[in-house]
Parts: structure tokens; sequence; C-alpha cells
């Protein structure tokens, strides 16, 4: 059977990961192979279970089936620590500004919320939980015309991007505990209360995300790019004047 080209690729869903182990080929190759520990040790781990090769024998079949050496099979597992070392180096300088435009993603915050479509409603509401007439549980389960009814008006813990942008900013400025008077949110009159607001940090951990985040967009825009110059899009003859 003979090798299989773009169109077959693409045809099977292909053409995609094809491109995309290219590329990453591509640009991990002047990185040297990561120096032997306990991250390089793990990765090896992970790939051979997957590929159910931990028996010596098995690997030695797997690669000479495919015409392989044992060292591009290493190459293979530590492919992701080779590409996790390109995105910080291409990408790092710009974490800090990263993480400041997607911070809504990672700060979760948990509120209370009452909605309804009654501004004199809202404000009777609005009162009795804070003369302590009622909780706030209480009335979010009996008038809240929203889906946090059923669960006494709690919403969270979601990302702090997760909300309407008004609300969002509006919880952003609270403290814990605070109350807010009604406020028209579109067609809803919503009374809110913030309950708990964490604050992510840009630790080790999220540094690497928002390193491989970026790496992946790059990758997605490179793929097109690539396919579309391999091949381009032939005009329409039936489009042409006549």
């Amino acid at each position: 059977m003979d090798a299989f080209t773009d169109r077959e690729l693409a045809r099977l869903g292909l053409l995609d990961v094809a491109w995309r182990y290219r590329l990453m080929e591509a640009e991990t190759a002047p990185i040297p192979a990561p120096a032997p520990g306990p991250e390089v040790e793990q990765s090896l781990g992970r790939f051979l279970a997957e590929l159910q090769l931990q028996d010596p024998a098995a690997r030695q079949a797997w690669c000479e089936l495919r015409g392989l050496q044992e060292q591009d099979l290493l190459n293979l597992a530590l492919r992701p620590l080779r590409w996790q070392t390109w995105c910080e180096q291409r990408f790092g300088g710009t974490v800090e500004s990263e993480y400041l435009r997607r911070k809504g993603e990672f700060d979760q915050v948990t509120y209370s919320l009452l909605r309804v479509r009654d501004a004199d409603l809202a404000a009777e509401l609005h009162q009795q939980i804070r003369e302590g007439e009622a909780t706030f549980g209480d009335l979010a389960g009996r008038f809240s015309e929203g889906p946090e009814q059923r669960t006494n008006g709690v919403v969270g813990p979601v990302p702090l991007a997760t909300p309407h942008p008004s609300l969002a900013r509006l919880l952003q400025i609270s403290q814990p505990g605070q109350l807010w008077p009604p406020k028209q949110l579109e067609d809803w009159w919503i009374i809110v209360r913030l309950d708990n607001l964490t604050t992510a940090q840009l630790d080790d951990p999220l540094r690497r995300r928002l390193v491989l985040d970026q790496g992946e967009q790059w990758l997605r825009t490179r793929v097109q790019e690539s396919i579309a110059q391999q091949n381009p899009v032939q005009p329409d003859p039936s489009a042409a004047p006549r």
C-alpha cells in the first residue's frame, strides 16, 4: 500500500494532526534532550504505558515494524518536555501580561444571587435581607426566577469570568459578605452578595499552563497557514466574469 497523500490524511481527519507534529518537530529540533531525572522518567513511563511497551521485546518489535530506532522512541516520549521548553523560551516573556489578560478565568468566586423582574419586589426582598427579617437563601429559594433558585441563591465557585460582565465587575469590587441593593441587569432586578473570592496566584503550574496555551494557539494558527499554503484554494471557474 502506498504512503498516505495529504488528501487521504484530510479525508481521515488526520491532516491537521500530521502538520501539528511536523511543526512541533521542526521547532523543537534545536532543543537538546532534557537531562535524565524524575521528570524524564515520568514522561517516558507514561508514554510506554500508554502504548503498552514496558517490555523491552515489545519496544523492539514496535520499533522494527515502523522502521524506527530506540532513540526515535525516546524522542517521541520526550517530545512534550521539549515542546514545553520551546513554549517557555518563546512565550515566557509574556506570561505576566497573559495572566492579567485572562485573570478572570483563574480567580474563583462564590456569590449569592436573587433575581426577579419586578423592581418593587426586589426592593422589598432586599430590605428583608438587610434587616434580618429573612435569610438570603430562604428568599432566593422562594422568589428567585433563575436556576439559582434550586441552590437557595448560591452560585459557585465559578471562574470570575463566568458571570455577566457587569455582575463580575460588581463582585470584583465587593468585600466578602457585602450585600448590594437591587441593580438592574438587562431584564432583571438582581440582589447580589459576595460570599468568597479566591484570587489565583501566578505560580509555576499556572505559568506552565499559560505558556503551553500560547504555544497551542501558535500551533493552531501555523497548522492552518501551512495547510493553506500546501493546498491553495483554486478559483471557481463558474465565478469568472463573462
